[in-house]
């Protein structure tokens, strides 16, 4: 099929939390610069909070839902998007295979149905369903998301070059700024504000408060500047414990909650450092621009850790998070506010 006839293109992933999200822009980055006129669909499935995901992704035109429902409501749903006329839908599976992505891609109707025949050896079950694919080699040879997600364009006759990639920030705009400079107060801009995320949305993700207490104390004490904690509505717990550890210790806080996206890229292009879980605002703040220290017990962080020069992950040894010792840390930090 010639470029021309790319007019409608569908990506159906049933993974979109703000880390996978922007992980999987090569993929929409690429799609967009070689069909730069075709209409980009992306196919979710609903998040257990809002997530602006166009917002997030500005290549994409539309965003639509699995919805559950009936056996006639998911046939009558499968009904509509054949009527759209894709012409390619992209099953990208690099989180996990899922069926069914698969069979929604085939009852597109779609003419090129793009995905992995096996990954590290193991057949994809559901590959006949397609007819682009590739064999990937992902968990062995440590193989990042961003990097995954260059290698389904790939597959789809598309490309980005790395230095786009490392190029690609999160858009912002001058309300946004604005909220920023509201939401920061009188500490404005010109300090070494650090930035720290205590929460994550699964538990096991979760540093110890006392830990990130002692951290912030020690960069505060050695010349540092305030302490930006945010929050959002599952962090709650953590956040109001680590405000509490910081008030014993003299280092002035203040707790940022619920912020709308584009406010908190605002607020991370502020700050001097990030120091977080692993967790969707660690990746915000990595595509914002923001230098990052971020933690990793149970979750590896060469398939997750924001990469380039200012950032920096500490991986526990033992995969726990109680494995991560505050020295650790504490370097990492060190270390990018020195440069």
């Amino acid at each position: 099929m010639s470029d021309r006839a790319v007019r409608r293109i569908l990506v159906i992933r049933r993974h979109n939390h703000l880390g996978d999200m922007l992980c999987s822009m090569p993929l929409y980055a690429a799609l967009r610069k070689r069909w730069p006129d075709a209409s980009l669909t992306l196919l979710a499935t609903p998040t257990r909070y809002a997530i602006p995901l166009q917002e997030i992704n500005p290549c994409l035109d539309q965003v639509e839902y699995y919805r559950k429902g009936t056996l006639q409501e998911v046939i009558r749903a499968h009904r509509s998007l054949r009527t759209r006329d894709f012409d390619m839908a992209i099953v990208p599976s690099t989180i996990a295979i899922s069926r069914t992505s698969h069979i929604t891609a085939l009852l597109t109707g779609a003419r090129m149905r793009v995905g992995v025949r096996s990954i590290d050896g193991n057949r994809n079950a559901y590959h006949p369903f397609l007819n682009m694919k590739a064999d990937v080699f992902w968990g062995g040879e440590h193989v990042h998301q961003e990097e995954r997600n260059r290698q389904i364009a790939r597959i789809a006759g598309c490309d980005i070059s790395a230095e786009e990639m490392r190029a690609f920030r999160i858009p912002h705009h001058p309300s946004a700024d604005a909220a920023a400079g509201e939401a920061l107060g009188e500490w404005g801009d010109g300090r070494r504000l650090i930035g720290v995320h205590p929460g994550a949305g699964k538990e096991q993700n979760v540093w110890a408060g006392e830990r990130f207490a002692e951290v912030l104390s020690e960069l505060y004490h050695d010349g540092a500047g305030e302490v930006v904690i945010t929050c959002g509505a599952l962090d709650e717990e953590q956040a109001g414990v680590l405000a509490g550890l910081l008030d014993r210790k003299g280092v002035p806080h203040r707790i940022l909650r619920d912020l709308p996206f584009g406010t908190l890229a605002a607020v991370f292009r502020r700050l001097g450092l990030y120091l977080t879980n692993d967790t969707g605002t660690m990746h915000v703040a990595a595509y914002s621009g923001c230098a990052t220290v971020s933690l990793f017990g149970p979750t590896p962080s060469w398939e997750w850790g924001p990469r380039g020069e200012h950032h920096r992950t500490v991986q526990s040894d033992d995969g726990t998070m109680e494995g991560i010792p505050v020295e650790s840390v504490l370097r990492a930090c060190q270390s990018l506010l020195e440069a």
